[in-house]
């Protein structure tokens, strides 16, 4: 009789362990549809290329490499003396056509007072070849008027600034280089355009909504989470079958139907309260973490009319 007992014991025990086991592996999978995770995440923000307009040797460099600026910091100067003679040239030239259109207009009255005073005078085509004169004259100054704003420019242009508040990276110039127009020459980090990117798997992405909110936790600060929200998931990731190969036909790579891997997709966190202490970089390891549960409908309804 106790040897039975101890089999009824036994055999609750084991129906325990295997409902308890149920209970932990039913939450564990509704709690990942609520909350879904993933250590496969990066920390992205917008790269501004600053392009010189005009070209030069530069003479002054104000930065040093992963320096912070802000915006409208000068960055480098290129050599102005080319641009300066420019822009005496342009304003002789705007002189001489305001003269030559100083001329033109008495000329032209002159021969409309003739052609008042006796009509017979003057011919219709001495009238109208100096008002045409006078005409001409007249967009001989607006055109020189705008090559001495032009050549003004293109000296203004010789001192490069920051577009944006942002860290200076790579940094490449020295005094010295020729600075090439509409060229990259150094890159700035946009302070203010940082978000995470949480690349989810596909089996993930179903009850995530713009608007979730998310925790981030940076592997270089696994104790300062930073918080955010989902601004938006990506429509697409590129396809690795189907480009093209040899002799313009298809490159498909050997799937094995046995292992189905599901695929990444990206889902872009924006941050709403990053730490003080936190030092944001581009491509930082995180892990992010989304509450489906817990949602701000104002920019839920913004990033669906978007």
């Amino acid at each position: 009789m106790q040897q039975v007992n101890k089999k009824q014991i036994a055999y609750i025990t084991t129906l325990s362990a295997l409902a308890i086991a149920l209970v932990v592996i039913a939450y564990t999978f509704f709690d990942s549809l609520s909350y879904p995770w993933t250590r496969d995440g990066q920390v992205k923000a917008q790269v501004v290329l600053v392009t010189p307009r005009i070209s030069g040797p530069i003479i002054e460099l104000y930065i040093d490499d992963n320096q912070e600026v802000k915006k409208g910091h000068l960055l480098f100067k290129i050599d102005p003396r080319t641009f300066e003679t420019k822009v005496d040239e342009a304003a002789a030239s705007l002189d001489k056509a305001k003269a030559s259109a100083a001329e033109a207009k008495a000329e032209n009255e002159r021969i409309q007072g003739i052609y008042q005073r006796d009509p017979a005078a003057v011919s219709n085509r001495k009238v109208t070849s100096t008002k045409n004169a006078f005409i001409a004259s007249k967009a001989a100054v607006k055109v020189a008027e705008a090559d001495l704003q032009a050549a003004k420019l293109d000296l203004e242009f010789t001192e490069v600034r920051a577009p944006v508040d942002g860290y200076v990276t790579n940094l490449n110039l020295q005094i010295g280089t020729q600075a090439v127009a509409n060229q990259p020459a150094l890159a700035l980090v946009d302070i203010n355009s940082f978000w995470v990117h949480g690349f989810f798997k596909e089996t993930q992405i179903k009850n995530i909504q713009p608007g979730n909110h998310a925790v981030i936790k940076l592997m270089t600060y696994p104790d300062l989470p930073l918080k955010g929200y989902v601004h938006s998931i990506g429509w697409g990731i590129a396809q690795q079958d189907g480009s093209t190969g040899v002799d313009l036909l298809p490159n498909v790579n050997p799937s094995f139907d046995w292992i189905r891997l599901a695929q990444r997709i990206p889902v872009k966190v924006h941050l709403v309260e990053v730490p003080e202490k936190v030092k944001l970089r581009i491509g930082m390891t995180a892990s992010v973490n989304i509450n489906t549960r817990k949602s701000n409908k104002v920019i839920q309804k913004t990033e669906h009319k978007l």
